[in-house]
Formats: structure tokens, sequence, C-alpha cells
């Protein structure tokens, strides 16, 4: 994953409610599947890309790791998507022993319906952020051509705990 990457989506992390984090997990989950994907459609394979392959995929079972402990299992939903969890799981799994990325695809449909689904309760959702006490972050364009800038709403302003 790129530091672009990984900066939006601390940044999208520090504003986030608890259905939002939801939806940034599967973000990222699906970022990771992609990435290994993406690392085995390369024309001239190296061990590198293998590396880069596994490492994706075990980056995705770690957020799948987060996704199934965050479920409320008091639920009859709950369960039937922890189901839907061991599947992906398991295709995960055979994926990294098989070095193959043939099942990645359908997990892939399958998280992003969830994803999708998730995301559009998520809109309703207009609870507060679970982090409190963090900046507002505002992006533009400067003046310069095609250089982004970040503004934070609070700079020079202490955030840290008053004794």
């Amino acid at each position: 994953m790129t530091s672009d990457i990984k900066q939006d989506f601390m940044l999208r992390i520090s504003g986030a409610n608890k259905s939002g984090m939801v939806v940034i997990l599967y973000d990222m989950f699906l970022t990771y599947v992609r990435e290994s994907i993406n690392s085995r459609e390369v024309k001239e394979y190296k061990l590198e890309d293998m590396e880069n392959y596994r490492q994706g995929l075990m980056h995705a079972k770690a957020v799948l790791r987060e996704l199934i402990d965050s479920l409320n299992m008091e639920y009859d939903i709950a369960r039937r998507t922890y189901q839907i969890y061991r599947f992906v799981e398991r295709e995960l799994i055979m994926a990294d022993i098989r070095r193959d990325p043939k099942g990645l695809p359908e997990v892939m449909k399958i998280m992003k319906q969830l994803r999708d689904a998730y995301a559009q309760a998520s809109a309703e959702d207009d609870s507060e952020p679970l982090m409190k006490n963090t900046d507002m972050i505002y992006a533009g364009m400067t003046y310069s051509r095609g250089k982004l800038s970040t503004e934070s709403s609070q700079s020079g302003t202490n955030r840290g705990y008053l004794a």
C-alpha cells in the first residue's frame, strides 16, 4: 500500500464513527486483495512479486479478523455475516497456499457488496466520531499546478491532555 493511500486511510479513520470504521475496514481489505491480484498479473514475474502477493493476503486476513471481531453475535445477521467471513477467510488461505489468485475476484465481489451495504447504512449514521480531539483536515489545490495542500483547522492549538 502506498504512503498516499495509507495517509488517506489515516485521515478517514480520524473522523470516522463506528459504522464509518467498518466501511474503512472493507476498503482496506479490498485494497490489499487488489494489490495481491495485481502483483501476480505482472508480465515479468519476480520473487519480489510473490512476496507482495503474500503480504497483501496477510494484511487482508488481518483486516478480515478485525471485521470478524467487530461482529455482535447476539444478532442473527451477525451470525450470517460471520459465515460469509469464514468463506472469505478460507478463500484467502487457499489463495495463499496454492499461490494462485483464482478465487480472489469472487472474494472481492462478495466483500464489495457487503461494503456497499455498510456504506449505505453508514450514510444514515449521524453519531459522533470515535476519535475525539483530532484536527479537522481541509484539502485543496494550491496556487501551484497539481500540488495538493492540507491545512489543519486547529494548527497551533494544544491538542494534549490538561492535567
